[in-house]
């Protein structure tokens, strides 16, 4: 699916967490990817970690437990008392293909989807949430806002040596009691194991890629495990199982309370319970200066605009209106998804209510982690350019049932503003140098509103440059490139901005804002990766 979201005006003020769920969100991308796993739409984020003992095919890879791992070592170097660290990215530089192929292994995973709207350190959070979902482990919240860092944090990850003394500081640093410290470490290695080739004394056997001992013989399973077996003292974990007691820190950290904590952990509910709590509080753990957004939960209702442009024919003077309308069926009856019809109904500018064509019902659904089921309906339409639109509703309706109408929890409506159009069928990118060491030229145009240009309104492209560091995930930074006028027709102004993209980061995103004197109007989280190729067509 086309990650699109049509011009809506932008609030001047800093966006707040409410409620009820206001489109369009500023947590809508990563709800995307934290709602749906496989089907009809499939965003691709969960790929490598569904199912859990998946390795993409790498000997010894368990993708799952590597995305765990990542986002301890990231979180657990937060100083509390200090406002520092925690989880920020900034593991990002302690990464190097030859000492860290692991870690490059997750960023590689994501660096397609972090964009300005999506910080790297959100999307090690969103992966460690997903990880423990696809391993059959509980539903860990997930917030956002995280800011990433632009250096590596400091020292202090534990290590397999440490005396407990030095761990149950290091977790104390980071604000964790003992019990949150034996609770997370349990929670965290009921998944993985250990990798003979970082650790080849305390793996034993030959060092190779796939010599990686469990932490409990249910590797890759969200299960009491790692419990169990330490309790019973009949187990296969490495860190409490070793030969060499120096470095069965499992051992140590799990007895710090004389097994009061993993005793009460044996209970698979408790033991379920315990990790939501401490692993969600691991995730959250930043700093100071980071204010997280409340839990991302799922949308039972969401829609979707692909295309908001003047139509193709010119002569018509009408605005192209197409996209999709996800309805969550997990619970209602998945039977009656075929029954629903949708409808939408459009507010042009001065207020009136047009009913558009029906959403059709797609064929196939949607699946999600914890059952999670969603159906699409899809729309495409024309709307009266002179008239315009200003927002729209959904109405569901269904035999024997009672109506539904969503107009976006009492908002008025799902807003759209015809006063910027993103042309996509006008805009294009041009790659064919790239074989020959030459930049891509990426040709983006956009359409504004006649009464706002000769107002003086004037589009800027907000382009999402990589900066390549010498690390797999590149630096996000954002460019403002004018865009210049061209030809008018339909009662629109025709704007274009040309930019040349290094072949490393021709894949990105931008966004469109045009500047009016009522804010901001943004058309945003477009990708180049969905320009069409070649020559762009003639306005």
């Amino acid at each position: 699916m086309r990650a699109v979201q049509l011009a809506v005006l932008a609030a001047s003020a800093a966006p707040t967490v409410s409620a009820k769920y206001v489109w369009p969100a500023q947590n809508d991308f990563i709800e995307d990817l934290l709602a749906i796993q496989s089907g009809y739409i499939n965003f691709g984020f969960t790929d490598t970690v569904t199912p859990c003992g998946f390795g993409s095919n790498t000997p010894g890879q368990q993708t799952a437990a590597e995305w765990v791992r990542t986002a301890f070592r990231d979180a657990i170097t937060h100083d509390k008392s200090a406002g520092t660290g925690g989880l920020d990215a900034s593991i990002i530089y302690e990464a190097t293909k030859d000492k860290r192929p692991a870690f490059n292994n997750t960023f590689a995973s994501m660096a397609d989807f972090v964009n300005p709207h999506a910080s790297a350190a959100d999307m090690i959070a969103l992966a460690f949430v997903s990880s423990i979902a696809s391993c059959g482990g509980p539903r860990v919240p997930l917030r956002t806002g995280r800011i990433d860092a632009t250096a590596a944090g400091p020292s202090g990850v534990p290590r397999p040596h440490d005396t407990l003394d030095s761990m149950t500081s290091a977790f104390a640093r980071a604000g964790f009691s003992t019990s949150d410290m034996i609770a997370m470490v349990a929670c965290g290695h009921t998944l993985g194991g250990v990798h003979s080739v970082d650790f080849p004394s305390i793996a034993g056997g030959e060092v190779s890629a796939t010599n990686v001992p469990k932490f409990d013989r249910t590797g890759d399973r969200f299960d009491t495990a790692v419990v169990d077996e330490y309790l019973d003292g009949n187990g296969v974990n490495p860190l409490v199982f070793g030969h060499n007691d120096t470095t069965n820190s499992d051992k140590r950290v799990f007895g710090a309370d004389g097994n009061v904590t993993m005793t009460a952990l044996r209970d698979p509910t408790t033991f379920s319970t315990t990790c939501a709590d401490i692993l969600g509080r691991m995730i959250d753990a930043v700093p100071a200066a980071v204010t997280l957004s409340d839990p991302v939960e799922l949308v039972d209702v969401k829609p979707y605009v692909e295309r908001f442009e003047l139509a193709d024919s010119s002569s018509k003077n009408t605005l192209a209106f197409e996209g999709r309308i996800r309805l969550r069926i997990t619970n209602r009856n998945a039977a009656t998804a075929d029954d629903i019809c949708v409808a939408l109904n459009v507010l042009t500018r001065n207020g009136d209510k047009r009913t558009v064509a029906p959403a059709l019902r797609a064929r196939g659904t949607s699946q999600g982690f914890f059952g999670e089921a969603f159906a699409w309906y899809e729309f495409a339409t024309e709307l009266d350019a002179a008239a315009g639109v200003k927002a729209f509703d959904i109405e569901l309706t269904n035999t024997g049932a009672a109506d539904e109408t969503y107009d976006n929890a009492g908002t008025g409506g799902y807003p759209v503003s015809d006063a910027l159009l993103f042309a996509a069928s006008q805009s294009c990118l041009d790659s064919s140098g790239v074989n020959d060491g030459h930049n891509a030229t990426a040709t983006v145009r956009a359409a504004v509103r006649q009464d706002l240009d000769e107002a003086g309104s004037k589009p800027v492209v907000k382009l999402a440059r990589k900066i390549q560091q010498g690390v797999v995930l590149p630096r996000l930074e954002v460019e403002a490139v004018p865009m210049e006028k061209t030809v008018s027709r339909g009662g629109y102004v025709f704007y274009t901005a040309e930019m040349q993209l290094e072949p490393a980061g021709m894949s990105t995103t931008f966004d469109i804002e045009l500047p009016t004197k009522d804010g901001t109007v943004v058309s945003k989280l477009h990708r180049t990766g969905k320009l069409s190729t070649g020559a762009c067509p003639a306005l």
